[in-house]
This record gives C-alpha cells, structure tokens and sequence, in this order.
C-alpha cells in the first residue's frame, strides 16, 4: 500500500510537469530515478501510463483516467498530512482521562475552565477510575494514580505529595470530643472509604518511630466524595486525601486530628500515560498544566 501511494505521487508529478525532468526539479529525485519509479509502477499495475519519447512524456488513455482518479487521493493525503503536522504544533483532538470521581470534581474539573480557554480545540472525556482499569483498552490518554503503577508500557510521573488526613467537623468534635491518640479511634464513630470491593479498616500511624495499623469498625463506608459529605455532616472521623480535603481544612469546615502521629508515607499522585516515543501535544500541555495546578495548592 505505501509503495502504490508513493508511486502514485511520483506518477502524479511527471503528469503535471509532462517530462521527468520537470518532476525531477519539484520532488528532488534524479530523472533516472523517476523513470525507474515509473517503471516499478507500471509494472505493478500491469498497465502503461505514460507514451515516452526522447523528450518528453505524454498519457496513455489508462494513464490519464488514473490522472482524474489520483487529484482527490492525493489530496486528501495532503490534508491528512497536514492535519496531523498541525496536532504538533497547535494540540487538539479528544483527550480521555481515567481518574477517581473525587479527583475529577476537586482538580480537573476546575482546572477546565482556564485550560479550556487556553486551548479551545482540546475536548476533555473523563473515564470513571475509581476501580481497575484497562488503559490500553479503553484507549486512555492519560490516568490519574495513587500509587505508582507496575506497567512497563506506561510512564508513571510523580506530580505531588497527597498524605491521608484525618478529619472530622467542628460540630462532632464538639460532642464526642478529639481522639488524642490513635487508639482513642475506637471510642468514635468512624467513616471509611470503600472502593474497588474492599473498605479501608486499617488507618496507619506514626507509633514508636514506626508505621503501625489501627484497625476501625467503620459505622459508614463509601466512596471518597461520599465520606466526605458525611464527615461535613457531623456523622464521624474520616481518613480522607489532602486534596479532597484541602479547602475544608482551609475555611475550618472539617479539623485535621492526630497530626503528631501521621505517618512517614510516601503516598503521591502519580500522572500515567503511555510509553510513546512522541507524546501528543494535548497530553503535554494538560500534564503541565495539572501538575502547576497542583503545586499551587499544595
């Protein structure tokens, strides 16, 4: 297929220029060659294009009707081209992003407004991605991680620090009283987050130098978003993501506990995509300006 399409083009050229000379002079290959190009062609197609004199060439009648036929092919090879040239230079297309519910609603979704003024021709598709996921399958662009993905066909890039904090509203604490130390945990009610068909029981903490578990029985378990609604409604202790918490902790709606017992852990948000010697413009420019976003906030 490349080979036809490439001595279609050749064919095209000595048809406009009438010799191969002519179409030495645009396509910048020897007459010698082009005339070889033309004879590959024509032997190809079992069929002769061109009537050859010394000095010039001139169409065959099959010649000519695939003349007529080949002005549209080309072009529209022109033009994919050309569309696809553009793509490095000015990003657009659809960009698929798997991230959590949580993630999408606190970060990418405000972070559209400026990003999508600054490049109008970029459509954003967000992929449900609080369970697994096929990334490869589901064509994703790029995913938003918790913890660094064991994939060798992907690239994993750290984006930001995102510890769990522990946390509950003003209007419980003033009724059940602040834990003091992690076991105190067991004197509250507490809200855990439950996804991918399993609930977080065991919150760590910093105890004698090392990171221990505590295990809580939960009186309500959900997804991020949902516990978090249910901590701002008085109903428990949640152990929630810095950034899904962030503005509460900001404005006192919700009260960071047991800061002297968080633990030393590496958890990140990780942005991931896949392995391309050539990243799309859209995905880079969107990987910028979600980890400018999130240095900010941090």
């Amino acid at each position: 297929m490349i080979d036809n399409l490439s001595g279609l083009a050749v064919f095209a050229e000595v048809a406009k220029a009438g010799s191969f000379i002519g179409a030495s002079e645009h396509i910048g290959l020897t007459p010698s060659a082009i005339s070889k190009a033309i004879g590959r062609f024509e032997k190809r197609l079992d069929t002769r294009l061109f009537h050859r004199t010394t000095r010039s060439v001139s169409l065959t009648e099959a010649g000519r009707e695939l003349f007529r036929r080949s002005e549209a092919i080309l072009l529209a090879v022109e033009e994919a081209e050309s569309y696809v040239k553009k793509l490095s230079l000015d990003p657009r297309g659809i960009l698929r992003i798997a991230c959590s519910d949580a993630f999408a609603v606190h970060v990418i979704v405000p972070l559209l407004k400026s990003f999508r003024r600054r490049y109008p021709d970029i459509q954003v598709m967000l992929l449900q991605g609080d369970g697994p996921i096929d990334l490869m399958r589901e064509k994703v662009d790029l995913a938003i991680r918790f913890e660094k993905p064991d994939l060798t066909s992907f690239v994993a890039k750290r984006l930001v620090a995102d510890p769990w904090v522990v946390c509950a509203s003003p209007a419980y604490l003033k009724t059940n009283g602040h834990p003091q130390e992690p076991d105190d945990l067991s004197q509250h009610k507490c809200l855990a987050i439950h996804a991918r068909g399993r609930t977080d029981d065991e919150w760590a903490f910093q105890i004698e130098q090392a990171s221990k578990p505590v295990v809580i029985d939960p009186v309500f378990a959900g997804i991020g978003l949902v516990v978090k609604q249910a901590a701002l409604a008085g109903l428990g202790i949640a152990r929630l993501a810095h950034f899904l918490v962030k503005e509460e902790i900001d404005n006192r709606r919700l009260v960071p506990l047991l800061s002297d017992y968080s633990p030393k852990s590496d958890r990140r948000i990780y942005v991931v995509y896949p392995h391309r010697s050539h990243l799309p413009l859209k995905v880079r420019v969107f990987i910028d300006a979600l980890e400018k976003a999130l240095t900010i906030d941090e």
